[in-house]
């Protein structure tokens, strides 16, 4: 009994240490221009990481890993989408600059944003318009995210993909945390 209860608070420590990294890594990656390579490789290590001290072998550690990067992708996506349904604000943005950015062996256009009111949007848009030109933006008037268009809908299906993706990882690492050690 008392390995079981053990197993059960290691079980609870690795999840609230997963969920305290993903929605650290979601908070960070609001509005375009988050640091998305580094907040992804964090939340992988970690999540390759918590299950130490069991028995779990590669693929479950990296099955750990990658949903606790489907959390924070889809985590940041329905946070921002939320923001913007419930208190963005339209409004018209005019292209500040336009850039030439090459790839490779291809170039394609980069222009930078700022509202009617003087506010910078960040994030390059990858869009061919003139200096000047104007476009519908939906802003949030309280931090960095924004969205071409109106109003989106509500995110209901990244809400859910999220859901699914925590009650999978729970899964995964209560299992995880509960097997038998081999011997």
């Amino acid at each position: 009994m008392a390995d079981l209860t053990r197993r059960l608070a290691g079980a609870g420590l690795r999840n609230c240490l997963l969920l305290a990294v993903e929605f650290g890594a979601i908070w960070m990656l609001r509005g375009p221009e988050g640091p998305w390579v580094p907040v992804l490789l964090a939340v992988f290590v970690v999540g390759a990481a918590v299950p130490h001290g069991t028995d779990a072998e590669f693929v479950a550690r990296t099955a750990v890993a990658l949903t606790a990067v489907g959390i924070a992708v889809l985590g940041g996506i329905a946070w921002d989408r939320h923001v913007l349904h419930d208190r963005g604000r339209e409004e018209v943005a005019v292209v500040a600059q336009r850039t030439m950015v090459e790839d490779g062996a291809t170039t394609s256009p980069s222009l930078r944003l700022s509202t009617e009111a003087g506010r910078d949007l960040p994030g390059p848009v990858a869009m061919d318009l003139a200096v000047g030109a104007r476009l519908a933006v939906t802003v949030d008037p309280d931090g960095p995210a924004w969205a071409q268009g109106g109003r989106p809908e509500r995110p209901l299906w990244q809400a859910a993909g999220t859901g699914a993706l925590l009650l999978l990882q729970t899964g995964v690492v209560i299992r995880i945390s509960l097997r038998r050690y081999r011997t």
